[in-house]
């Protein structure tokens, strides 16, 4: 649904911009005041229940959108050239500086947005609008006096059509507004300045960021230890070529193995008896099964009374009826290999 523009802004017969909210009852009819977009007359409407807005004194076709977007660029001009200061916040995505030769990269892991502040006002001095540049007329055009040969950026305000691609692809660095629908949307970039994503896109702006180490990564580890226990446990990329436990005789860096950590062991142990590893553990065994609650046992409790019918891995040292599953001992390595990335 199209959204209702509203004036809160007119020209005074002097062409001076003024806000409705500026206006008392006992200076209202004090100066006449004029349509920014079509110049025709207005009057302000400061009643107490409805916002506060002028409105045409006569019945008239304005077109709203021109009005919002002629209010942006004054709005911005004189923003620019009243103060000392204004931003442009660039928010970019950095990767970590190992993405090249780490095996554990990924975007959503090794990826960290970067918020650069560039403060317009530090290079440019001077904002004209529609003025002519290299064969293009942006909506507002800064300049710096003293460096007439420092290269120009556009303002495009954004209202009905975005800049085209001839201009994008032009070496002139560019920000564009995202679509104005509001007269709040405006007043965010007079408060805030440029937010890059939010209230602008730009274009052709060479950022020189710098790649951090970024250690957010955590990657599965499968640990076999010289008992025959095993145990899953996560450690950060900084770590993934170093043994984290003395007593382990395998540790294996994994990538996420189907949907449970059953699995996971699974693959784990498969792999190390595929790579000539001999031990035993109660989760290899045929006789550990699985319930239909999710559950595992020990299929022969009854005979080694077992508490709670589940075993401790360690169990089957010693265990008269261990014997490796035929199924885990099927697997081919090459399925095994795409779940285990490196050998610590």
């Amino acid at each position: 649904m199209k959204k209702q523009v509203k004036y809160s802004y007119c020209l005074d017969e002097n062409g001076n911009l003024v806000h409705v909210e500026d206006l008392k009852d006992e200076t209202r009819h004090a100066h006449q005041w004029y349509c920014l977009q079509c110049g025709q007359e207005m009057v302000p409407n400061l009643g107490k229940i409805k916002a506060k807005h002028f409105a045409h004194k006569a019945d008239t076709a304005c077109d709203g959108e021109s009005y919002l977007h002629k209010l942006a660029k004054r709005l911005i001009r004189e923003r620019f050239l009243s103060t000392g200061s204004f931003p442009v916040i660039f928010k970019r995505e950095v990767s970590c500086r190992e993405e090249l030769k780490c095996p554990y990269f990924e975007s959503y892991y090794c990826k960290e947005e970067k918020i650069t502040p560039f403060d317009l006002k530090q290079w440019y001095d001077t904002c004209k609008e529609e003025a002519a540049e290299g064969g293009f007329r942006p909506d507002l055009l800064l300049t710096c006096s003293s460096k007439p040969e420092r290269e120009a950026v556009f303002i495009e305000v954004f209202k009905t059509h975005q800049s085209n691609e001839l201009k994008l692809r032009s070496k002139y660095r560019i920000i564009e507004t995202k679509r104005i629908e509001t007269e709040e949307d405006i007043a965010d970039i007079i408060k805030r300045g440029f937010v890059e994503g939010e209230n602008c896109n730009t274009y052709n702006f060479k950022l020189k960021l710098s790649q951090p180490l970024l250690r957010k990564r955590t990657i599965d580890r499968f640990v076999l230890y010289d008992d025959g226990r095993a145990r899953k446990l996560s450690v950060s990329c900084d770590n993934r070529q170093r043994r984290i436990f003395y007593n382990s005789v395998a540790e294996l860096n994994m990538r996420e193995a189907w949907t449970y950590d059953m699995n996971t062991f699974q693959i784990g142990f498969a792999y190390l008896l595929k790579k000539g590893f001999t031990f035993r553990n109660c989760m290899i065994c045929n006789k550990y099964r699985s319930t239909y609650s999710g559950e595992y046992l020990c299929i022969m409790y009854k005979q080694l009374n077992l508490k709670y019918c589940k075993p401790k891995q360690s169990q089957a040292t010693n265990c008269q009826y261990f014997e490796v599953d035929s199924w885990l001992a099927s697997i081919p390595l090459s399925e095994l290999e795409e779940y285990v990335m490196e050998e610590v």
